[in-house]
């Protein structure tokens, strides 16, 4: 092989009037450069290509999801631009819409199987201008309003607001007259957000008497959280009917003292008045995704942090998917051993961005019961999630007893897997299913356990004959005798079910868990996230419903359809203030009763570093949860974008 250049793969949509356009790849060294005809480039990409796809340039040798390999038809040497090789993919599985659609990562497999770096160009379009957007750094800056009537810097901001009079300065700390636990829970909250040493109920300098009260039966119907802040000078009196009101109230002191420091000419502390605040929710949660990208502990005990600083009161931890499994397990240590990792000759290939190097990771048990801790200081309940059926390719390549080694392909789910769904017709699934809930049930002591029960594809099951033959002696056929792939997933979902219900859990599933006979309206909880029309939909099957649509809720999505935005856009795009705006409610009539309340969804393919976490989750974060928290008819667009910078993100290191 000739002395080797940087290797740099560029990638080009051209809309060439097809329905998904076509892709060109071109790989740049040096002049002259030679490489071995035996080489194999890889890539992982988004927008896939189909099985069968004749290419031009290349051979597709194989592809698992996102994942693809290219076998060269021709010599490889670098012309007088050091191009060395174009590959034309004329049809995609989809047609892209962002630039991180595309090729995200790539690198050149050698005979001898070991690689070589290529780095990976923007993926860009065909006439379209190659503009970067601007993303976070880290921090957001609080408008300067000089002149404009004083702000309260809550977020989210309260039911009731009545401030007679001013402060001229905000004081340098509080003082609690009280039990001082919660104040102290508070303060260290506030350093770790924004990385300080010094928090509002220090005692030191001048300070302002903060006492705590009692809240009277009359408010104590407004729900869990409820508190009431009433300012006069020198001494503020916080009102509570719980543990939870007075964190909450304690943050939202905290915080409008940190807006009246940080940008004086904006925001203010009240002198003389009221805030009086309660949840208008009280499922008030955010999901996130830690199979395709995995968080370490400290990262998700920050992500905690800014949770309860929205006064977000759940955590929906997305512990497995196709991509990885991060929950240890006694049973099955292969499960972490080998599902937790993905790389180049590992059983798990490069998904989602990263390349050929070994990446992932899991959480131990202890490891979870710190986090489990931390989550219960700042009263959040955390619900883990194992999904199944679907969504299990790490589980299966990591626990090979699970697999019908006679089974052929069966359907192909969204996101490009065979064969990823746990096999009914097997023993050892049921086995599988028992223990791994058993143990969830057993670490985790909140109510909910998330089930999963979502993308099954259909047909998903065909390729394989002991499930098909289980699904025929089971009845769980349509009105042809062929059997259902709804219904063998609904019979699956069911007995994970059964199972957390006897050990004191509340199942919660995608909403899929309807189909197919689905799982009992009268134990558990669905989320819906299709589209916003399915909330009312499932309600009106008896459902209980957490509202977490796609096209508000999910923080993948780009906030614009700009090209350079990143994101994903099968649920369309949504702009800070269309996420802010959006009304949850709407469609359910009378049956409001049965929304438990909202979520937001952090789905991870696209999350390849903390710029990006940052400019896609925040603060439309922030704006999920002014909704969850406060009436709808009292949300207030214009203050929230002057409010919204106040909030912090994740640090990037």
């Amino acid at each position: 092989m000739s002395e080797m250049g940087e290797l740099v793969l560029k990638s080009l949509w051209i809309n060439d009037g097809s329905k998904t356009g076509q892709i060109r790849l071109s790989m740049f060294g040096a002049p002259g450069q030679r490489l071995p005809n035996d080489i194999r480039l890889a890539l992982t990409s988004l927008t896939r290509i189909p099985q069968g796809t004749e290419l031009s340039g290349a051979i597709l040798a194989r592809r698992v999801a996102n994942y693809h390999e290219f076998l060269p038809i021709e010599p490889l040497v670098g012309d007088e631009a050091g191009c060395l090789w174009h590959i034309t993919i004329p049809a995609l599985s989809s047609r892209p819409g962002h630039f991180t659609a595309g090729p995200s990562s790539a690198f050149l497999i050698l005979v001898d199987q070991s690689t070589l770096p290529v780095t990976c160009a923007p993926f860009e379009a065909q006439d379209e201008p190659c503009k970067p957007v601007a993303m976070h750094d880290g921090e957001m800056i609080p408008p300067d309003i000089a002149g404009s009537a004083p702000q309260l810097g809550l977020l989210p901001m309260a039911n009731r607001v009545a401030i007679d009079q001013w402060a001229g300065e905000a004081p340098q700390a509080f003082l609690l007259d009280g039990d001082p636990s919660q104040a102290y829970t508070v303060n260290a909250l506030y350093k770790r957000l924004y990385r300080v040493d010094r928090g509002p109920f220090d005692a030191h300098g001048s300070a302002v008497s903060v006492r705590l009260c009692p809240m009277d039966k009359e408010r104590l119907q407004k729900g869990d959280g409820a508190f009431r802040l009433a300012f006069s000078p020198g001494t503020i009196s916080l009102e509570v009917a719980d543990g939870t009101g007075q964190l909450y109230g304690l943050i939202a002191l905290a915080q409008i003292w940190h807006a009246a420091h940080t940008a004086p000419n904006a925001f203010a502390m009240p002198e003389i008045g009221v805030i009086e605040d309660w949840p208008c929710h009280q499922w008030r949660g955010m999901h996130l995704d830690v199979s395709r990208q995995f968080y370490e502990q400290a990262t998700i005990e920050r992500f905690l942090d800014i949770l309860a600083w929205n006064r977000l009161n759940r955590f929906h931890w997305h512990l497995s998917d196709d991509e990885g499994w991060r929950l240890e397990s006694l049973a099955y240590p292969s499960l972490t051993r080998i599902g937790a990792f993905r790389g180049h000759r590992l059983p798990l290939l490069p998904q989602h961005g990263w390349g050929a190097e070994k990446v992932g990771g899991f959480y131990s048990r202890t490891a979870i019961k710190d986090i489990l801790e931390h989550a219960t200081r700042l009263h959040i309940d955390v619900m883990p999630e194992l999904d199944v059926p679907g969504h299990c390719h790490a589980a299966l390549v990591a626990v090979p007893e699970l697999l019908d080694p006679s089974a052929m392909d069966g359907g192909a789910s969204v996101q490009g897997y065979l064969n990823n769904a746990l096999n009914p017709g097997l023993n050892t699934t049921w086995q599988f299913l028992e223990t791994i809930f058993g143990e969830v049930a057993d670490l985790f002591p909140g109510q909910h356990v998330h089930v999963g029960g979502d993308e099954v594809a259909d047909g998903a099951w065909d390729g394989s004959r002991s499930a098909m033959s289980w699904a025929r002696a089971k009845g769980l056929v349509d009105g042809g005798g062929v059997p259902d792939t709804m219904k063998m997933q609904a019979a699956i979902l069911n007995f994970v079910a059964r199972q957390l219900v006897d050990a004191g859990k509340i199942p919660v599933a995608w909403q899929e868990a309807a189909h197919g006979g689905g799982l009992d309206p009268d134990k558990a909880i669905l989320m819906a996230w299709l589209n916003p029309q399915t909330g009312p939909a499932l309600s009106r099957e008896g459902y209980r419903v957490v509202m977490c649509p796609g096209q508000a809720y999910y923080l993948d999505m780009a906030r614009g359809p700009e090209w350079n935005e990143p994101g994903l856009d099968w649920a369309g795009t949504s702009s800070i203030e269309q996420t802010y705006q959006f009304d949850p409610m709407a469609g359910f009539g009378a049956q409001t009763q049965s929304v438990l309340g909202l979520q937001g969804c952090i789905w991870s393919e696209t999350m390849t570093s903390r710029a990006r976490f940052n400019h896609l989750v925040f603060p439309r974060l922030s704006a999920i949860a002014e909704a969850a928290w406060l009436a709808d008819n009292k949300k207030d667009w214009t203050s929230f974008a002057i409010r919204h910078p106040l909030m912090s993100t994740l640090p990037f290191a």
